[in-house]
């Protein structure tokens, strides 16, 4: 196979364009020089921090993503109920940010009543239960567990959002979906990825589904008839669990499109919800500094099994207080503020301190950066933090120039999976309807090049994938070919195909 292109962008720099040669699925050579053909052609996206089957449910079930008041909500929940089969209501995306309410059992009792209905927040790490579910997670005035928040009324009684470690309780008692309902959304999430020029992904679903060995089996099934680079990572909270994913890891061998991946570890929750972990009080919440979710003691566990046994972790941090915990346990196993023998990576860092920036690059840590998460948190993120901390946050030039290694992801479906969101909005700075984010300052945007290395070859390279996300002669040919293409727009850019080991899996 050959294909032209007038540009090429090899993962690193762009060039005038040239010709790839493709054999055996891998790229043979590549000539310099503009040709007829394709406007660019790329590596293949590789998002390094989402939740691939988590976004094929929520495709296919109640999406809250777009209510933006009280009466749209109750639209939307009431219209799902009457088609929903079964017993159980689930769903997800509500933001009280944009809805100007946060909904509680008591809504959700009145729209459906009796129900057992659990509605994810958008980020992922707050619910809105109905009474039922709480009655059948066992849930009363008296509930506790560590690491989580119960909400109350003034009476003491739940009001049906659970934050943290208290969404387990409900989740757990949410019957799972049958094979056929995963595999289906599976795919649809893995078209849908490919319709966006990605091909592969480092993915997080324990939260989906328990069972890691039966999400490797369900994703090395999808991946044989729809191919797609899979970094399945294992989500941890105690060091036995990685210590039971060390022993699992040791017997499972990566296959042609799976790949083993991280320990992931949860420190804290997300700043949209106010449970992100901060080192200060909330701006707009006094007295609330977002939750913690572990002593110093169980993270110190955790790293010193990961640093003894050669695994890596990838770190769950919002808030700079959750970043302040990791990079302090980390220095304290280490001996010290230096690289050790594994390339741990925090994902988000988002609010942070120059100070916490220049020793995670002592210890020599990836950073997993979301540049789509601006688009909606520029609405509300300063007077959640205020300008201080604002200007140290969401800073990705100075964590380039600083020379940390940097890797770009959605966290979708907490956020929309398309690259060129994230790529757009780390080179503009502005959020969809084209405003810009003053407060956050223009001088952190990153250069073209350099976003879109973010999601190839940075992406790759945390991953150890060495022979993907450039285009060199040797390395896979995971390729996306435009024919059009507007660096004024970049938002808009669409693949007109996609390939995997230079077979097209996806033609516009």
């Amino acid at each position: 196979m050959l294909i032209t292109a007038g540009k090429l962008f090899d993962g690193k720099e762009f060039s005038d364009g040239g010709s790839i040669r493709i054999r055996d699925g891998r790229i043979k050579s590549v000539e310099p020089g503009k040709q007829q053909g394709a406007v660019l052609v790329a590596p293949g996206f590789i998002d390094s921090h989402l939740h691939l089957l988590n976004l094929g449910i929520a495709l296919q079930g109640l999406k809250l993503n777009n209510c933006s008041c009280r009466q749209e909500f109750i639209q939307a929940l009431a219209d799902y109920a009457r088609v929903c089969p079964g017993q159980w209501i689930t769903g997800r995306g509500w933001d009280q940010n944009k809805l100007g309410f946060t909904p509680d059992r008591w809504l959700l009792d009145a729209i459906c009543p009796h129900r057992p209905i659990v509605l994810t927040r958008t980020c992922g790490h707050v619910v809105a239960a109905s009474s039922k579910a709480l009655e059948l997670a066992g849930i009363t005035a008296s509930s506790e567990i560590a690491g989580g928040v119960i909400k109350r009324d003034l009476t003491g009684r739940p009001t049906g959002i659970l934050e943290e470690n208290a969404v387990g309780l409900v989740l757990s008692v949410i019957p799972s979906p049958e094979p056929a309902i995963l595999y289906g959304a599976l795919v649809t999430a893995i078209k849908y990825a490919h319709s966006c020029g990605i091909t592969g992904v480092h993915t997080d679903d324990r939260g989906q589904v328990e069972d890691y060995l039966g999400l490797w089996e369900l994703y090395d099934r999808v991946t044989q008839s729809h191919p797609l680079r899979v970094q399945l990572h294992y989500s941890i909270s105690s060091p036995e669990e990685l210590r039971d994913y060390i022993r699992l890891a040791e017997e499972l061998n990566d296959t042609a499109f799976v790949y083993k991946g991280a320990a992931k570890l949860f420190l804290d929750g997300s700043l949209g919800a106010g449970t992100a972990a901060l080192l200060d009080d909330y701006s707009d919440n006094p007295g609330n500094r977002g939750v913690l979710v572990y002593g110093d003691d169980a993270v110190r566990e955790i790293v010193s099994i990961a640093e003894e046994q050669g695994i890596q972790l990838a770190v769950h941090a919002i808030g700079d207080g959750a970043a302040e915990q990791f990079l302090r346990v980390l220095a304290q196993v280490r001996g010290g503020w230096k690289p050790g023998p594994v390339l741990h990576r925090i994902v988000h860092f988002q609010v942070t301190n120059i100070s916490q920036i220049q020793r995670a690059k002592a210890l020599g840590l990836a950073i997993e950066i979301q540049p789509v998460f601006l688009q909606t948190d520029m609405h509300w993120a300063e007077s959640r933090l205020g300008k201080e901390r604002l200007q140290t946050s969401y800073c990705w030039q100075t964590m380039d120039r600083a020379g940390l290694y940097l890797s770009g992801g959605s966290d979708s479906p907490v956020e929309e999976i398309n690259p060129w969101l994230g790529v757009a909005t780390a080179v503009t700075r502005r959020d969809r309807a084209g405003n810009y984010a003053a407060a956050w300052r223009q001088d952190e945007s990153l250069g073209l090049a350099r976003a879109l290395c973010l999601f190839t070859a940075a992406a790759a390279g945390v991953a150890g994938w060495k022979d993907l996300g450039r285009i060199v002669p040797g390395n896979r040919a995971d390729l996306a070919v435009y024919s059009q293409f507007d660096a004024e727009n970049l938002s808009a850019a669409r693949p007109d195909q996609v390939l995997v080991q230079g077979n097209i899996v996806y033609q516009r």
